[in-house]
């Protein structure tokens, strides 16, 4: 939940945000994320509600639409008739809704959720979740299904769902939507000149025919065009396309524990639910977690501080801190 906070970007994305309203008992927010190097326009949304909006190009333009709709705020049928109204045709809509009905696969009913199905049968939305729960309650021990993920109907077959098994930190299972027709690529791969073997590319392109054995100029630059990149495919690695990882500094063996024995004792929690003792299991393991994690960040922060001195070039300080 975002609140008043500004989110910064991660490397190689942009955020679109839209934070909660103040004096009108508005709590959280919603944002975006974006790769850069996908094709993207942000979209202006005349709503009161806490949502963003942003159109991808990808093989065909598609709206990712984020909404987070409070428990104690009272929304207003209106409100999302008009929203679901600034979106372009093909779109995606995900939030927190804080409601529960069976329509997304939940076993309860309370008054949001009764509000929302009748909002997606009557514009006819397509719901792509398949009944796993998204939200874990800490103090209860309960599990619920109050993340929607609603898209138009001509989308319907074109994302698989699915939730993640682990919150990492959160009380939000993350949901992953995988395209079953866009193939998505962080970045366009790049020859790597230096690793070349120039000998064996000298030797694919030593024989080169002549404009004369050829129709047309236009299919003699097409050849000799062909042939080039066929060499260099044979004779240039080329990196994969994807942003590599880059492991944090503080990340230890004893943090590795902790999370795992953390992610064990809710795993056996998922499976037995409603056990108390198991649950207690969890939230002390899940604290020891959090501790381990943050002592570890406080260590790794103050070594770091302390290295730096007046001689420290900017670019190894701006290296590590980016």
């Amino acid at each position: 939940m975002l609140g008043d906070y500004i989110p910064a970007s991660p490397p190689a994305y942009s955020v679109f945000y839209s934070n909660s309203f103040e004096g009108q008992g508005h709590h959280g927010g919603s944002a975006i994320l974006v790769c850069r190097e996908i094709p993207y326009t942000s979209l202006e949304l005349d709503t009161p509600l806490q949502a963003v909006a942003v159109k991808v190009f990808l093989d065909r333009p598609c709206t990712m639409c984020s909404l987070y709709l409070p428990p104690s705020v009272t929304v207003e049928r209106g409100d999302l008739n008009r929203l679901v109204q600034n979106l372009p045709s093909l779109f995606i809509l995900l939030g927190d809704s804080n409601g529960r009905h069976p329509l997304w696969g939940d076993s309860s009913v309370n008054p949001r959720g009764v509000l929302l199905a009748s909002f997606i049968e009557d514009e006819g939305l397509g719901v792509l979740n398949i009944g796993d729960v998204t939200h874990f309650n800490s103090p209860t021990g309960t599990f619920t299904i109050i993340d929607i993920s609603l898209c138009s109907p001509s989308a319907l077959l074109d994302f698989t769902w699915r939730v993640l098994p682990d919150l990492y930190g959160s009380d939000h299972f993350p949901i992953l939507l995988e395209g079953n027709r866009y193939e998505l690529q962080s970045r366009l791969p790049r020859w790597k000149l230096e690793k070349a073997d120039w000998q064996f590319f000298r030797e694919l392109t030593s024989s080169v025919s002549s404009v004369a054995d050829f129709g047309s100029s236009d299919e003699a630059v097409t050849n000799f065009t062909d042939m080039l990149h066929s060499a260099a495919l044979n004779s240039i690695p080329r990196t994969s396309g994807y942003f590599p990882k880059r492991p944090v500094p503080w990340w230890s063996p004893v943090c590795t524990s902790a999370v795992r024995e953390k992610n064990a004792a809710f795993s056996r929690l998922c499976r037995n639910r409603g056990d108390p003792t198991l649950l207690e299991d969890f939230r002390r393991a899940r604290a020891r977690a959090r501790r381990v994690l943050k002592e570890a960040q406080c260590a790794s922060w103050k070594a770091y501080v302390s290295s730096i001195n007046t001689k420290t070039p900017f670019t190894q300080v701006f290296r590590i801190v980016l």
